[in-house]
């Protein structure tokens, strides 16, 4: 009988007095939306992604969701403009492009791995219908793994299309040296409370490129807060989504062992390479690991299995009490009510479908022991080596 372990989302334990601390802050301030501490996130946001980026260029909101879709707006989607995006990813990416009227054009992943193939993009591109012009391209750092940032920005450059980096799971992920959300025109973060940096309700932050001319950045500040200028006069359809003062000041505090956060979610998926490795091969299990030229910042830890196989580990993993998950059963162009919406021929995408019907999510978060990975382990060796 398998010694049930706990496995955490997230310990909120321990960051009590930082929490605490941005109550007692906001409520003696009386400033509860857009204030001083959405102001100090904003400024300590930029000097994480680095040079070139100031406060100017980060832009706090209510969700990643929003963050995305105001990316969007300000790369100038219009409704009926198409948008390429990897069906393989959250549904909440095309979610946000959806809402503005956009129609997606859904790339295939690589080969071997769960983010889009810039193959596939410069395939669109080139195909393109000059009745439905392709604006922007979302590259989504999908489990903390990065896209192929180099050749997606030649490629929108060449093709004169937004690059938009869509980093809601992968907030510390690393790209030749820097972090990611630096390469695209547009970078949209996610602060939800299981995402590598979190809050303790929701939050999000646009990031404009660091070549973002001054009224790009004045836009982007209206679009959070109904398109209003200084006067409060609606200049342009804006929304309502402001990241809240308590959450940014929790935000703030947090950042600062972001890194220390994501050196731990390293080291526990190292612990699961190890241990799984030497006989993931043999049971046709495929493992996540670093790029040459990109470090993973492990959101979730995705391996491989067979979809048979996949079915007993979940069910057996309820029983036994280890959350595996799957993320995501059904890519983006297989949901119902996209066909429905899309009304077009079906989509056909191979790798993105086998990965849909394969990939398995282990427990990983900063929390967990070596106890916990090595039950999971061995209980997943367990599952596959009598199939």
């Amino acid at each position: 009988m398998l010694e049930r372990c706990n496995f955490p989302l997230q310990d909120a334990s321990n960051y009590r007095e930082a929490i605490a601390l941005a109550f007692e802050r906001v409520i003696a301030s009386g400033q509860v939306i857009l204030s001083g501490g959405v102001q100090a996130f904003e400024e300590a946001f930029a000097a994480w992604l680095g040079d070139g980026f100031t406060a100017e260029h980060c832009v706090g909101v209510g969700n990643g969701t929003d963050a995305l879709e105001l990316a969007l707006r300000c790369a100038g989607v219009t409704p009926g403009d198409g948008v390429i995006v990897p069906s393989f990813t959250a549904y909440a990416t095309v979610a946000s492009l959806l809402r503005i009227g956009a129609v997606p054009h859904f790339a295939d992943v690589a080969p071997s791995r769960p983010v889009i193939c810039p193959l596939e993009v410069e395939r669109l591109l080139a195909g393109r219908h000059s009745t439905r012009r392709i604006r922007a391209v979302i590259a989504v750092h999908l489990y903390g793994e990065a896209c192929d940032l180099r050749s997606l920005r030649d490629i929108c450059d060449h093709r004169s299309v937004a690059l938009i980096e869509d980093c809601a799971q992968a907030t510390g992920t690393m790209y030749e040296g820097g972090s990611i959300g630096t390469w695209g025109d547009f970078a949209s973060f996610s602060f939800y409370p299981t995402k590598n940096l979190a809050a303790l309700g929701d939050g999000g932050m646009l990031v404009l490129g660091r070549q973002s001319d001054l009224s790009r950045l004045r836009t982007a500040r209206r679009l959070r807060t109904y398109g209003w200028n200084r006067e409060r006069e609606a200049v342009e359809f804006g929304v309502n989504s402001r990241l809240d003062e308590v959450q940014a000041w929790i935000l703030w505090a947090k950042l600062k062992d972001l890194s220390k956060s994501i050196s731990a979610r390293r080291s526990l998926a190292g612990r699961y390479r190890d241990l799984i490795g030497p006989w993931a091969g043999q049971e046709g299990i495929s493992l996540p690991g670093d790029g040459i030229n990109w470090k993973h910042s492990y959101h979730l830890y995705v391996i491989t299995v067979h979809p048979m196989v996949r079915t007993n580990i979940l069910s057996r993993g309820v029983a036994d009490g280890i959350p595996y998950a799957v993320h995501y059963p059904l890519a983006c162009h297989q949901q119902a009510y996209i066909a429905q919406r899309l009304e077009a021929t079906p989509v056909h995408l191979p790798h993105t479908e086998r990965l849909a019907a394969s990939v398995l999510s282990l427990p990983l978060n900063p929390y967990l022991t070596e106890q916990d990975v090595q039950a999971v382990s061995s209980h997943l060796h367990a599952l596959v080596s009598v199939v």
